[in-house]
């Protein structure tokens, strides 16, 4: 009888556990999965609440990975061509305005991408990439990749057996915080679709203080008030505020939650009331309720092998 014996891709598999928890941040913890059925992992994000860092605390916030490893990785260029919306329409392409972008290339097999689709938007699920020759990670979205790139190039994508994700180099993973914000950033997204969700709800309430919905209920001043103050410090409780220091919109909104607030507190006057209403829902609820248009349209695409990912999330040189 033979010894047990270890295959190549089981060594292959070992190293690039290795590696992803060498890359990321000693204090996040990954949490490995038993068979696999198409997530390999989930990293858990913590921080250190202490000087000396000797203590870590959890966020509250994690990513689904699928992790693959190969010593023959095909490095490339990419061509990402300006294009419409595809979130809106069909892919249309300007062929002529273009940029090459350095990939690695890796062929996964359509049951891994479809049950990535199944888990929906809300949860991100990374695919990363180890080399095992030189030990380098690379990450991609793979729920933002099914809809901003291999839908829109290849709708009947899921007939086939496998297809070609196209990794950005760009997209290495390194222990330092400019390369850590897109990890950040994807841990803290189910907060932020939860915090869409409630910044809708209370524009809703204040347009019908305002008398613009179907069906109304009488409030008193003080009320209305004392509703709009609630709804800011509810907004102001969402852990969404900190690790999107970078994207400017959200520092805005927050700054004018916290101005809004101080205006309340200064007291604001019956006379006023109806301006007060309007600058709470045309201004602030508006940016707050904008933020997920924005996120579909713009943050979804950040780290893609596209021209738009290049212009709005390239990393800090």
């Amino acid at each position: 009888m033979p010894k047990k014996r270890r295959s190549i891709s089981q060594v292959k598999e070992d190293i690039s556990i290795r590696v992803l928890r060498e890359k990321l941040p000693r204090e996040w913890v990954v949490h490995s999965y038993g068979a696999d059925y198409g997530i390999d992992c989930v990293v858990e994000l913590f921080d250190f609440i202490d000087d000396s860092e000797s203590i870590a605390e959890t966020l509250g916030e994690n990513f689904f990975v699928q992790l693959k490893s190969s010593d023959c990785i095909e490095y490339c260029t990419r061509k990402a061509y300006a294009r419409g919306n595809v979130t809106k329409g069909k892919l249309t392409e300007d062929k002529s305005d273009f940029v090459e972008i350095p990939v690695a290339k890796f062929k996964l097999d359509i049951s891994d991408i479809l049950t990535v689709q199944s888990i929906g938007i809300a949860i991100p699920v990374l695919l990363i990439l180890v080399d095992t020759n030189t030990e380098k990670a690379f990450f991609i979205c793979l729920n933002d990749y099914i809809d901003k790139v291999l839908i829109p190039e290849d709708p009947n994508y899921s007939k086939k057996d496998s297809k070609t994700i196209y990794i950005p180099l760009e997209n290495e993973i390194l222990d330092d915080e400019d390369a850590l914000v897109p990890l950040r950033a994807y841990g803290k997204r189910s907060k932020m679709y939860g915090a869409f969700s409630l910044f809708n709800y209370q524009l809703k309430e204040i347009n019908r203080l305002q008398g613009k919905a179907a069906v109304q209920f009488p409030v008193s001043f003080d009320e209305a008030i004392e509703m709009v103050n609630n709804f800011i410090v509810i907004a102001l409780r969402q852990d969404i505020w900190s690790g999107h220091e970078f994207w400017k919109p959200m520092v805005s909104s927050q700054k004018e939650l916290i101005q809004l607030q101080i205006d309340i507190d200064k007291e604001v006057k019956p006379e006023h009331y109806e301006h007060f209403l309007s600058y709470c829902s045309e201004v602030v609820w508006h940016k707050l309720t904008n933020l997920s248009n924005m996120y579909e349209e713009l943050v979804r695409e950040w780290f893609m092998p596209t021209l738009l990912a290049t212009l709005t999330s390239a990393r800090p040189k």
